[in-house]
């Protein structure tokens, strides 16, 4: 973790008075902490003093024979005792403790958190909840001692626990007095607290989201929950922390895999942000957590526990948006030590408001159990630049965009349902061969885009709606086409049967392939009973493919052939994010018959034909006459807005009325002709609105 420094030698020293008397239980700070002298309360609590207006017959006081133990701390210390004299009757009521600084102090890129450790005493009353109140840090502020409160807590049971308040970035810059605050509504008698191990969290830039405090042991820890779409896990609270402190933990994230060797496996948790959404683009950089694989851990045959990703929900879609570490969207996870993990956060990601811990991989030989600690964002310490507007003419017909912020997801358009013709599409019991033909009139360069793919699924029945019928629906033929070297291009042949919720079938050796010179062209997949070939744009026919009888009879169906074709794209990797290609044609034959072809030439996509399967802008099409232009935006762009306007003397901003969509680092908005202002010119622009 990142050491901050404080501004000069003087402030350093007068940091150390900062609550003299109050504290020490450990024998030095720990990674990114400073402790104030005598900060676990060895000898005494001087200069703590209850606030007399608050809670009547309330008290500080010193005492000795209760210490927070840590490891590696003094045997004997004491703590500071506050003594919260409530009473049974309605209402809210308060008790606060103060004690001064020695001189005003600036904790301003200084101080980042405040904890300590408190235990409520077992003869104090608890609320008809079982609570005893809310706990709170509070610093005051400049010459009238203005409060700045701090996040609280809400205290339950009687064990010493850790609890830490993130200070805010702003507003601490002449800090008097630090104090401290438990208050409630419907309090029913006097709580007493003993307060210890006092420290401040010296990597100001990093911003608290938990440090796994306030648990109970072996049970769930609030704001967690497994996936279940992925493969069985279980949370759990556990002590002691990195630092091995046993008033604080972890959570212990346990993967239940399989021993699979030839499959892929992956397990998914997600955590709720307990201070709300956030807009981690524009007031932070990166999103750091401490994790270590428990030794009892199965490694995969490589040695290595899998492939972890920390993963941003973002909107009110839950999108999926990957971070970065070390150009990657995860790490694979080695050892089984403790490991400081900084992820950066990706510049779409404007609306946060949970965390996702994924670990996958294929050949997973069995369980993987997690510990996870220390969970910060780090501060953007300058402002992002202002976003980067440039504009580009339409292109009318049908485009496939890689809109999604998963870097796997899938962008197509399926064969509308036919159920006057169930059986439209189908190749299974054709007495002629049917054809599937994808005519790309451009494709992504493969020297900038690699491993970008263009589709063709086909999938017996009526499937869902997911746009991975590939992963969700147990049996489907793929023809997966990339681009190569000098933009040649090569298509694999694919097939899985009856592999629900996985794909390692599609993935197996000694798959069929067929190369040619030009990725850009005609693709076609054609049936013949159970033989299958694929012809590429330069001619060149592969290998023929039998599928057998077996699997061919699964694309018959129980009640008659029925088929959905699926034509699409995906781009695999996160630098491949919103690259498209254009799609000039799609046609289905059978025999020398076409019972689908069409050029996308219309004003307007046919959905008797068409069914859109993909993310927001994913399947965009233009008409010819209204095309207009594509207005690009770099991010973040949080408060812009797309404005346009007919002549600059006088000007007349108004919003432009389009939905722009994120395109990998990027926005983007087509704005058609008949929405640009009236005239021969138009001007459009990007407007921050001042909140």
């Amino acid at each position: 973790m990142k050491q901050s420094r404080l501004s000069s030698h003087g402030c350093r020293r007068l940091l150390a008075l900062i609550l003299a008397g109050t504290l020490l239980g450990f024998t030095s700070a720990q990674a990114g902490e400073t402790l104030p002298d005598n900060s676990a309360f060895d000898s005494g609590a001087p200069g703590w003093a209850w606030e007399n207006w608050s809670a009547a017959g309330s008290a500080a006081s010193y005492d000795s024979t209760l210490n927070s133990a840590i490891a590696g701390g003094a045997a004997k210390s004491g703590s500071l005792r506050l003594k919260n004299a409530f009473t049974d009757a309605a209402g809210y009521q308060q008790a606060v403790f103060t004690q001064p600084l020695p001189a005003p102090v600036s904790f301003s890129g200084q101080i980042g958190f405040v904890s300590f450790d408190v235990r409520v005493d077992p003869a104090s009353v608890a609320r008809a909840g079982g609570d005893f109140g809310w706990l709170e840090v509070i610093l005051r502020q400049g010459n009238n001692w203005d409060w700045v409160t701090l996040p609280g807590v809400r205290l339950n049971g009687n064990d010493w626990q850790r609890v830490t308040f993130p200070v805010p970035k702003g507003g601490v810059d002449s800090i008097r007095a630090l104090s401290v605050k438990l208050g409630e509504s419907d309090l029913l008698g006097p709580v007493t607290l003993n307060i210890d191990n006092l420290a401040y969290g010296t990597t100001p830039d990093d911003v608290l989201i938990s440090g796994f405090d306030n648990g109970v042991v072996g049970e769930g820890f609030t704001g967690w929950s497994w996936e279940s779409w992925s493969t069985a896990g279980a949370s759990a609270y556990e002590i002691p922390d990195t630092h091995g402190r046993s008033t604080s933990g972890t959570i212990k994230l346990e993967h239940n895999f399989e021993n699979k060797p030839a499959d892929y496996q992956q397990t998914v948790f997600t955590y709720v942000l307990p201070g709300g959404q956030v807009d981690a683009a524009k007031e932070y950089s990166w999103v750091n957590v401490d994790v270590k694989v428990d030794a009892a851990s199965v490694p995969r045959a490589s040695g290595d526990y899998g492939y972890f990703e920390l993963i941003l929900r973002n909107g009110a879609g839950w999108d999926w948006i990957s971070t970065e570490i070390n150009g990657a969207s995860g790490v694979h996870l080695a050892d089984n030590e403790w490991h400081h993990l900084s992820f950066k956060i990706n510049k779409t990601a404007s609306a946060v408001h949970r965390l996702t811990f994924k670990v996958g991989e294929n050949a997973l030989l069995g369980p993987v159990i997690l510990h996870v600690d220390n969970l910060t964002f780090t501060r953007n310490t300058t402002p992002p630049p202002p976003p980067v507007l440039s504009l580009a003419p339409a292109q009318a017909g049908l485009k496939l965009v890689t809109t999604s912020s998963d870097q796997y997801g899938r962008h197509n358009l399926y064969t509308t349902d036919d159920d006057g013709d169930p059986g439209r599409y189908a190749f299974s019991g054709s007495t002629k061969s049917v054809s599937y033909s994808f005519v790309l009139g451009s494709f992504p360069d493969a020297a900038s885009y690699p491993g970008f793919q263009a589709h063709i699924f086909l999938v017996p029945g009526t499937p869902g709606t997911e746009t991975s019928p590939d992963w969700n629906e147990p049996t489907m033929i793929f023809m997966d086409i990339k681009a190569a070297a000098g933009n040649s291009g090569t298509a694999t042949f694919r097939l899985k049967t009856d592999q629900a919720g996985g794909n390692s079938e599609l993935y197996a050796n000694g798959l069929t392939t067929v190369q040619s010179a030009t990725v850009v062209g005609k693709w076609t997949l054609t049936a013949n009973g159970n033989i299958m070939t694929m012809t590429a744009p330069d001619g060149t026919v592969s290998a023929p493919i039998d599928i057998g009888a077996e699997a061919a009879g699964l694309f018959a169906g129980t009640d008659g052939p029925r088929l959905r074709a699926y034509f699409g794209v995906q781009p695999n990797a996160e630098a491949n994010k919103g690259q498209s290609v254009r799609v000039s044609k799609i046609e289905i034959t059978r025999g020398d018959s076409a019972v689908l072809s069409d050029s996308f030439s219309g004003d307007e996509l046919d959905t008797t034909r068409w069914t859109p399967n993909a993310a927001a802008g994913g399947v965009r099409f233009g008409a010819p006459a209204d095309a207009g232009y594509v207005v690009s935006w770099t991010l973040p762009d949080s408060g812009f807005v797309l404005q346009g306007t007919g002549g600059l003397s006088p000007t007349d901003w108004k919003v432009i009325d389009v939905t722009p969509i994120t395109l990998g680092q990027n926005r983007q908005a087509v704005v058609p002709k008949g929405v640009l202002p009236a005239g021969s010119q138009a001007f459009l622009r990007l407007f921050q609105v001042q909140p």
